[in-house]
């Protein structure tokens, strides 16, 4: 994945939440510099996974709004979060992120490492 789809994206968003997706993804290519990043200039988002599959292999995801972003997990609903996360369907969850402080939440780390350690469990590799 190269880094022109993140400059896509990033250049059609206001500055102050191209600046969260920055350090957004920062931080998800911190805790997992292997993670397979898929960038979907004309939705506004950006999937992290252990594979590329969106539907099966993808454990979080940016979606970009006018003066936000969400920080989501595909599988959310599974995972314990200590009440860090919104949302109330079977299975998406999410962070409402506003300021680059909502992203240094000492929870929000083992959440992303539980997140993709659910995936690779519910794929069956290790």
């Amino acid at each position: 994945m190269t880094t022109a789809d993140l400059d896509v994206l990033l250049a059609r968003l206001a500055p102050g939440v191209a600046e969260l997706v920055r350090a957004a993804d920062a931080l998800v290519r911190e805790v997992h510099p292997d993670v397979v990043r898929v960038v979907w200039p004309h939705q506004g988002t950006v999937g992290y996974g252990v594979g590329p599959a969106k539907n099966s292999e993808h454990y979080a995801y940016l979606a970009t709004f006018a003066r936000h972003l969400n920080l989501g997990f595909n599988h959310g609903a599974d995972l314990e979060h200590g009440g860090l996360l919104e949302g109330t369907g079977k299975a998406f969850r999410k962070l409402t992120v506003r300021r680059a402080e909502d992203l240094r939440d000492p929870r929000l780390v083992p959440l992303l490492r539980a997140a993709r350690e659910e995936r690779v469990s519910a794929l069956g590799r290790t």
